[in-house]
Parts: C-alpha cells; structure tokens; sequence
C-alpha cells in the first residue's frame, strides 16, 4: 500500500479501492499461475488460454485485462490467427481501459522468460516426482525385508520371545546331541583299536 496517497498499488497501477485491489491480486496471482504452467512461446498453448479467458470473462481488472490484450497481439503477430478471426477483449461494464502505446504483447524477451519458468517449473516436477518413487521404492524394500524376518515390528506382539528361547534351547540340544553321538563313535573307535 502506498503510504504517500493512501491507495492501493499494484505496479504501476493503484486502485481506489480494497476490493479492486483485492481483485487485481487475484487476477496477478492467476496470470503468474498460467505463466509458470503454459508454455507462452507455444501460440497454440497462449490461443488456448486466450480463448479461455475471453469466454468466461476471467479477468476483470485492468491488471487482466493487459495480459489478455498482450497475448491477442502475440497471437495476431504470430500469424497464428487474423485480428478479424480473433475475438476481442471483453471489458467489464464500468471499466475505461486506456490502450497503451508502444506495447508489443508478449515480447521475445518475455516468452523466452516465461519459456524458462514453465521449463524450470517442469523440471522441479519431473525430480520431484522420481525422488517420490525412489522413496516409495525403498520403503517397499524395507517393508518386505521386515515382513519376511522373523523378529520384526510385525511380529513383535507375538510370543517371538518365547521362540527365540525354543530356538536357542533347540540349537543347545542339537549340539549335545552331535556331541554325544561323536562321543559315542570315538568311543566305538577306541574299542575296536584295543580288541586287536
């Protein structure tokens, strides 16, 4: 807000009052959305749009209704449609929009701007979304390898004690057995060498 005059400012722009004001943040916040998410150097993208936002009169404010007479110019100047096939921008009633002078629509520079935050915007998606399958991965793994064991979270309000202690006693007895059964062979051995 502009402290000197008391009025709301947007830009260049200042507004009369809160809800036009409110109005043209809105409108701003949707014209960088459409920017980041559309490729402007795309004129079939931009007619899209364009048609868009003319036949649900999206944009009301003089903030909106700039970025929708930038992209009619760059559609005409591309070739891509005629200024006769093309529809006009519609002006809410009780609007006075004053044609700037000298303004091109979506300069090279401009494009070019937008091309490169729509790139950025889908290469941070792109890593974003593989990132998420890594992490998906990995948690599956884990998941399956924790599953699978014996002695994991899944089975820790089981008598998992209790079988550690049968597994342990029944590793002992197989030892002892091992044991007395060698015992028993060397013994065997032992007397056979003595008979002779």
């Amino acid at each position: 807000m502009d402290k000197n005059s008391n009025k709301y400012t947007i830009g260049d722009y200042s507004f009369s009052n809160k809800s036009d004001y409110e109005r043209a943040l809105k409108e701003k916040e949707t014209i960088s959305y459409i920017a980041a998410n559309t490729n402007m150097a795309d004129m079939k993208s931009v007619l899209k749009v364009y048609n868009r936002a003319v036949e649900k009169k999206s944009f009301q404010t003089v903030l909106g209704l700039e970025f929708v007479r930038n992209m009619r110019k760059s559609l005409i100047n591309s070739g891509i449609v005629s200024n006769d096939t093309i529809q006009t921008v519609p002006v809410p009633p009780g609007t006075t929009v004053k044609p700037k002078t000298g303004g091109e629509g979506i300069t090279a520079s401009m494009a070019e701007k937008y091309k490169l935050a729509y790139e950025n915007e889908r290469a941070s998606r792109i890593i974003r979304n593989m990132a998420i399958v890594f992490l998906i991965v990995i948690i599956g793994i884990m998941t399956f390898i924790t599953y699978n064991s014996k002695y994991s979270v899944f089975t820790y309000f089981t008598d998992y004690k209790t079988n550690m202690e049968n597994e342990l006693v029944d590793k002992y007895q197989d030892w002892k057995n091992q044991l007395e059964a060698k015992e028993k062979e060397l013994n065997e051995r032992e007397k056979a060498i003595k008979n002779k």
